[in-house]
């Protein structure tokens, strides 16, 4: 194989075994934090984003989504990211910040932090795409859904399914260019 054709973390791919927590089941399921319990940080200046980055890097889970818009583009943009640890949900303004994300690649490179998504396929292609980010240790909850034999697999039958979260789809749709959000 050619070094062009190499994936740029390859090295980090092949050495990459999972932390053992991750490897044992749990017996007792964890109680989920009611939304409105967590605090939401909007994330659309500099200051704020580091910030974040600096939580992000203490952590050893994080939730990622992102919502992007296509709708007359030829490729399309990415809007909007979401960000949650244990204890904090964030939104990320990407388009407010594009020229300041890609810092967010060491996060998402490292191997010790698990990278939850929901149906990863695109994300991960916009978060290149757009931001030079590339993902290393990635659990995917519609992958896994799948591979347990569900016959619904979305994201909000998941959340009704194990934590009783109803979730409202009405913007899922929205222009998310426009601001302010």
């Amino acid at each position: 194989m050619e070094q062009r054709d190499r994936h740029p973390y390859e090295f980090e791919l092949n050495k990459f075994t999972p932390h053992p927590k991750f490897l044992t089941v749990q017996r007792e399921v964890p109680r989920f934090k009611p939304v409105s319990s967590t605090p939401l940080i909007m994330v659309d200046t500099t200051e704020a984003f580091e910030l974040l980055l600096r939580d992000l890097l203490s952590q050893m889970v994080i939730g990622v989504d992102l919502e992007h818009h296509s709708e007359r583009s030829y490729r399309g943009i990415t809007c909007l990211m979401q960000i949650s640890t244990d204890k904090t949900d964030y939104i990320v303004d990407t388009l407010q910040l594009w020229d300041h994300l890609q810092p967010l690649n060491e996060v998402f490179c490292d191997p010790k932090i698990v990278k939850i998504f929901q149906g990863a396929d695109s994300d991960v292609i916009w978060l290149q795409r757009d931001f030079g980010i590339y993902v290393v240790n990635l659990f995917d909850t519609f992958q896994a859904a799948t591979l347990l034999g569900f016959e619904k697999k979305s994201l909000s039958f998941l959340l009704q399914h194990y934590c009783q979260v109803h979730v409202n789809k009405k913007y899922q749709l929205e222009d998310w260019r426009i601001r302010p959000l």
